[in-house]
């Protein structure tokens, strides 16, 4: 389903399909790819990134242990008061506040001693990140169901949320600056990097070929644009999280699957419409009564500070 948000004769999709195979390709070779001038490519680009379409690629590290991240899920008396008071902390990653089974998350690099009530904490593992058919919400809400049918004979395979044991080596104070100066924006400019971190081209480039054995490249795809979805967060406990991953997996929407301690925590995309904001707890009811499902429970982020 395409957005009114995007008048051009190409599908945003394709674009977005470009990206995720090369995250860095030059603009001038999308146009190659899609077959069009370099101009409009740019102006296709452009637009898809400024309707928030198409979220330009991020950069996440693995779950080594020198590069743990600590998240914790509380129940606190003012959450807002937190949120203004965490403002001041550069150790902190990311915090919100929320509704649901919590009503405030931190994410930090180092452990912290929370306020309130922890509901749930620990070290993130590796995330997978889904990428999203090219179909509408009502296509992928039948794939889904189809295959609730019969998940309970789904062979299950090696679960890529793994909490690894060892640092990542090697990795030094210029390799911790060139990831934070992409981490939010991989497309940024070579030269950029080289100038606000000070390092010499070999050692970025290095970087580079090495990145997928430490992090997690990140596209992101909206159809609708993103101020046209709720993200919501569900925590789900179950022992079968290859299988959630493969099932929920087919929404046309990217879904962001990572584990605290045992449990599975999956971030979605819904629209606002009544038929879709049911799919997620339908379907999850489903696994509950086959008993693929222990539990399962969710929280929306109502806002959120994550520091640039």
């Amino acid at each position: 389903m395409r957005s009114t948000l995007w008048p051009h004769k190409c599908n945003p999709y394709d674009i977005y399909m470009v990206v995720v195979d090369d995250a860095r390709i030059p603009v001038i070779q999308i146009a190659r790819r899609l077959k069009i001038n370099p101009k409009t490519a740019d102006i296709w680009w452009n637009n898809a990134i400024n309707k928030q379409i198409i979220i330009p690629p991020r950069f996440r590290r693995k779950s080594f242990l020198n590069f743990r991240e600590y998240v914790s899920f509380l129940n606190v008396r003012d959450p807002h008061a937190l949120y203004e008071l965490y403002k001041e902390d550069e150790d902190l990653i990311y915090f919100s506040v929320q509704t649901g089974f919590a009503n405030f998350e931190v994410i930090s690099k180092t452990p912290i001693e929370p306020e309130g009530d922890v509901v749930l904490s620990g070290c993130r593992s590796d995330y997978y990140v889904s990428i999203p058919p090219d179909i509408s919400f009502k296509e992928a809400g039948k794939i889904l169901f189809k295959k609730l049918e019969t998940c309970e004979h789904y062979e299950c395979q090696d679960s890529p949320l793994v909490l690894r044991t060892e640092p990542y080596e090697p990795w030094d104070e210029k390799d911790e600056e060139i990831y934070e100066g992409l981490c939010n924006d991989l497309r940024k400019p070579f030269a950029q990097v080289m100038r606000e971190t000070s390092t010499y081209s070999d050692k970025i480039m290095k970087w580079f070929r090495r990145k997928d054995e430490f992090g997690h490249t990140i596209t992101m795809y909206f159809p609708l644009g993103l101020s046209s979805y709720l993200p919501t967060l569900y925590a789900i406990d179950t022992e079968y999280e290859s299988l959630i991953i493969h099932l929920f997996s087919e929404l046309p929407t990217p879904t962001v699957f990572y584990k605290i301690q045992d449990t599975v925590m999956m971030s979605v995309y819904l629209p606002f419409t009544l038929e879709d904001r049911i799919l997620i707890r339908k379907a999850l009811s489903v696994l509950q009564k086959k008993e693929l499902v222990n539990r399962y429970t969710n929280s929306i982020a109502e806002y959120y500070y994550r520091p640039d």
